[in-house]
């Protein structure tokens, strides 16, 4: 992160764009809709004449030079058209800051109504639109399927295999898929993140022998994104893979264009196009889940790591197993209680065993589809990959079984959602800077949360 607050919303400009655009979706969502009706045209003209304004406000923002720092105002002599020229500098001096705040807020005002013109524009019908190649997905997946089946034999685990790889449930264990919600681990069948990043990696270790230039490095662009993007409609499009999908396509584009990569600026712009594309996304709670989760594991990871310090390969990586299992579920928690109000009692012991265990039967199935029928290793490698999926779902079924595995049921309303997150900001906040007046801060929520509390009961 920047020194300052002005270094991150300089680095950061997609971030805040997205966070003023969001903020005037939601609102629009919440209050305006149901006060003001605006049609598409009137939408689109409101939105044009706000960028007339914007241009008018960023064309007229030039700061004077005696506010600028190194330029020092000339010395005048004293006479009186010189004192009265002085003055006049002064006073614009004096006047220079009030402008630029007002200007400020002028902006930051555009941005929040374009969030709500943007909700009038789109909350009936999508932005833009992409065709589909249904014939070369229906192709890729059906070929993948079939791989799966003749190497797979056991209906259990080849129903497991094809939902965890492709996120076909049609044909997966009713019971063994409410153990994985019950122990708060569902994830780990959900086509997420974790598999394109599989995919990511491993086409860029494939293409390290081309050569490092521009021709070359556009044809592997071109090579991870088409793989990318076919994936993530194989595993019909879910909503965390396409955030995934996304994420990886503004990353790496940026990349080779030679942009800074800042996660959370990467993250705002997935955010941006998802709701073009489609504004009900922002209902959507495996996309909440999905962003909740990135976002807390890259602010809140590096922290953990830092507060122990180790040398050994293997403890690193069980201590970073466990911190981004907790950055997860602290940023995931509210949305969780806010939905379907239970936390599962098992759910970092859950995760601590079962994310690596999953995370090696992704990488084994990834190699059972790419194996030639060579020698019988396909079938080989589809005995042990079905032993592995039937001994890891008895472990879920012994964990889901426990006496302790009892949903804990805690009710969040939408206030209690923004005091939590403000409060996780603040500790944040606090942990980073490592100064006390964020605990102030905490100490002042936490006295809201609780006079809320109270009257609420009577």
């Amino acid at each position: 992160m920047e020194k300052s607050p002005q270094h991150f919303r300089a680095a950061h400009p997609l971030l805040f764009i997205a966070s003023l655009l969001l903020a005037g979706l939601i609102f629009a969502k919440l209050l305006v809709q149901e006060l003001i009706v605006l049609s598409i045209r009137e939408a689109s003209y409101l939105l044009i004449l706000s960028l007339v304004l914007l241009q008018f406000i960023m064309s007229r923002s030039k700061i004077h030079p005696t506010n600028q720092p190194g330029i020092h105002t000339p010395i005048y002599p004293s006479t009186p058209s010189t004192i009265i020229t002085r003055a006049h500098s002064n006073r614009l001096t004096i006047l220079l800051p009030n402008i630029k705040i007002i200007e400020g807020l002028s902006i930051y005002l555009i941005l929040f109504s374009w969030g709500i013109l943007l909700f009038f524009i789109t909350h009936d019908k999508n932005l833009f639109q992409i065709p589909y190649p249904e014939k070369w997905i229906a192709f890729c997946r059906n070929a993948v399927i079939h791989k799966i089946n003749i190497t797979i034999k056991s209906d259990e685990a080849n129903a497991f295999a094809q939902s965890l790889l492709l996120g076909v449930k049609n044909n997966a264990n009713k019971e063994i898929i409410n153990a994985y919600r019950q122990l708060g681990i569902i994830h780990i069948i959900a086509i997420s993140g974790m598999h394109l990043e599989i995919i990511f990696k491993n086409i860029l270790r494939i293409t390290l022998w081309l050569p490092r230039n521009k021709f070359f490095t556009l044809i592997e662009l071109t090579i991870v994104l088409s793989f990318v993007w076919t994936y993530t409609l194989m595993a019909f499009a879910s909503p965390s893979i396409l955030r995934a999908a996304v994420f990886f396509s503004i990353y790496y584009i940026g990349k080779f264009l030679g942009a800074s990569s800042y996660t959370l600026n990467v993250v705002a712009g997935g955010v941006l196009i998802l709701l073009l594309f489609d504004i009900k996304n922002l209902e959507n709670i495996g996309l909440q889940l999905s962003y909740a989760a990135v976002i807390g594991i890259h602010l809140l990871v590096p922290l953990f790591n830092k507060m122990i310090p180790m040398d050994n390969p293997f403890f690193i990586f069980l201590w970073n197993n466990v911190c981004m299992s907790i950055a997860a579920q602290l940023t995931t928690l509210p949305i969780l209680l806010f939905h379907f109000h239970q936390l599962a009692s098992l759910v970092l012991i859950s995760n601590f065993i079962m994310v690596p265990l999953s995370t090696l039967l992704l990488y084994a199935l990834a190699i059972l589809v790419i194996t030639p029928p060579i020698m019988k290793l396909p079938q080989l490698g589809g005995l042990i990959i079905e032993k592995y999926i039937i001994a890891m779902n008895k472990a879920i079924s012994h964990l889901d079984a426990l006496p302790i595995n009892r949903p804990l049921i805690i009710s969040f309303g939408l206030d209690q959602v923004v005091l939590y997150y403000l409060a996780l900001l603040l500790i944040y906040a606090w942990l980073y800077t490592k100064k006390a007046k964020w605990l102030v801060y905490i100490l002042g929520i936490f006295c809201i949360f609780c006079l809320l509390k109270l009257f609420s009961l009577v």
